[in-house]
Formats: structure tokens, C-alpha cells, sequence
């Protein structure tokens, strides 16, 4: 029997999704085009600040092979650490967004007329 304050894989990977649906990933898919589907998810979740042990266990993997996706990634972007693929991540991210207000203020500005 387990302390009721220890997580299990499974209990870990139901409170993950509860919080995080990857399934919503692909809205972000232009944010990174030159990653593959697997690449773009193990960033996503690494940028989101999931441990390398937890993506693991969400994508059904083992650890090495989600430190190898990471260090692919590193090198098809040319970055020296995984601390540059956070950063460029987030920028990304936040100018997909504010991209995104942009264009929906302008339709709504279409819509109204003003």
C-alpha cells in the first residue's frame, strides 16, 4: 500500500492531464514547424516545467529516450542547453498569442465596423 501523499504513474499521469491536454498542442504546431509532432510535445512539456521523469512517464517512455528527443531538439535548433530551448519556447509562444489577439481584434474591429 502506498502513503496517500505518494503519487503513482498513474496518479501522476491523471493529474498531468487534468492540467495539461495534449491534445491542445496542435493550435501551437506553427509555433515550432520544423519540429516533428514528438519533438514539439517533449518541448511543449519541458517548456511547461515537467520533469524530464514525468514527460517519461506521460508519453509512456523511457527517460533516455526523452533526454535523447531533448538533445535532438538541442541540435536541430543549435541551441548549447536546454535552458535556450525554454526561453526561445516561451518567446515563442507568447508572440503566437499576441499574434493571435492582433487578428482577432482585427476581425472584431471588421465585425463592427470600427
Amino acid at each position: 500500500m502506498s502513503h496517500p501523499c505518494q503519487l503513482t504513474t498513474t496518479t501522476l499521469q491523471e493529474a498531468a492531464m487534468a492540467i495539461v491536454d495534449i491534445t491542445q498542442f496542435s493550435e501551437f504546431r506553427e509555433v515550432f514547424p520544423e519540429l516533428t509532432p514528438v519533438q514539439f510535445e517533449t518541448a511543449m512539456l519541458f517548456a511547461l516545467g515537467i520533469s524530464q521523469k514525468d514527460i517519461a512517464a506521460l508519453r509512456s517512455v523511457s527517460y533516455p529516450v526523452v533526454n535523447a528527443t531533448l538533445e535532438e531538439i538541442k541540435i536541430k535548433l543549435n541551441f548549447y542547453s536546454l535552458n535556450s530551448l525554454l526561453a526561445v519556447f516561451q518567446v515563442r509562444l507568447v508572440f503566437f498569442a499576441l499574434r493571435a489577439c492582433v487578428l482577432q481584434r482585427k476581425n472584431e474591429r471588421k465585425i463592427t465596423g470600427r
